[in-house]
């Protein structure tokens, strides 16, 4: 935890408040978040939905998929929902689930199908299936406690590939528009946060609550460091004169931090949101 709270240090003194999702933290902090849930009993995928706090990055280097995930159980959980299918009553803590198909969109037959004449799109990009099981869910999968539906999801993303930031054995860098697409088949789109102006970038992070966005944070003095330039859910602001208050979910430490605007925004280099609904 220690380690993974120097991410947010920069930040602190620009009255950064971390606040502790409960839930989510190890039982065993000797442990690995996710070597834990392969030797828990139980195994649900999530309690009555989706939800950001199930979430806690472990060895893959995925924190694109991860904010883009949590960004989209923070708009619309049902979304993720519908991508899983034979899948019993999963709206208790004690309802198991040793296997699910879980739907995903390839990126470069989404891109295919985009580029098409609209007379020719039909009903949208085609999706594929894939069989996941929970004890073939390793150690290097993430997750903040005994809900597995985050870890599924990497392993369904890693069995359909079709990206850079996707390989046989994991993850690489990567942005969370492509993983917003892979999760919806929807359009999503990455912005350079230097080309817009700081009134229009608040505009944008407003609308975070309805509609699933990501930020990219590089401080100066961590231009240089990929390890301290990861990509966070902003799950909502609150206006407070010209702007206010933005709170980010950071799956590093799977806590939600709150920062004023002002503070922030020059550290926002890219953001990423999805299209209206």
């Amino acid at each position: 935890m220690l380690n993974s709270l120097l991410y947010l240090l920069p930040l602190l003194g620009l009255g950064l408040t971390v606040i502790p999702l409960g839930s989510a933290s190890p039982i065993d902090s000797g442990m690995s978040a996710t070597e834990q849930i392969v030797k828990r009993d139980d195994h649900p995928l999530w309690l009555l939905q989706p939800k950001p706090v199930d979430i806690l990055a472990d060895k893959f280097k995925d924190d694109w998929l991860l904010a883009a995930a949590a960004a989209l159980a923070n708009t619309y959980p049902e979304k993720i929902q519908v991508l899983f299918s034979n899948v019993t009553d999963t709206k208790s803590e004690t309802d198991n689930v040793d296997e699910t198909m879980v739907k995903v969109w390839n990126n470069e037959e989404w891109q295919k199908w985009n580029n098409l004449p609209d007379d020719q799109k039909g009903g949208g990009p085609s999706s594929k299936e894939h069989k996941v099981v929970y004890s073939n869910i390793t150690a290097d999968y993430s997750g903040a406690n005994q809900y597995w539906w985050i870890a599924a999801l990497e392993n369904a993303f890693i069995q359909e590939g079709g990206y850079d930031g996707i390989t046989s054995n994991g993850f690489v860098k990567g942005d969370p528009h492509i993983a917003l697409k892979m999760m919806t088949g929807l359009s999503a789109k990455l912005y350079n946060a230097n080309n817009t102006q700081k009134n229009d970038l608040w505009y944008e992070l407003r609308k975070s609550a309805r509609r699933p966005t990501c930020v990219k944070i590089q401080w100066p003095e961590d231009a240089d460091n990929d390890n301290e330039n990861l990509w966070n859910a902003v799950l909502r602001v609150e206006p407070k004169g010209e702007y206010g208050t933005v709170y980010m979910f950071n799956s590093k430490i799977a806590s939600e931090a709150a920062i004023e605007f002002e503070d922030l925004v020059e550290g926002i280099k890219y953001y990423v949101h999805q299209e209206e609904p």
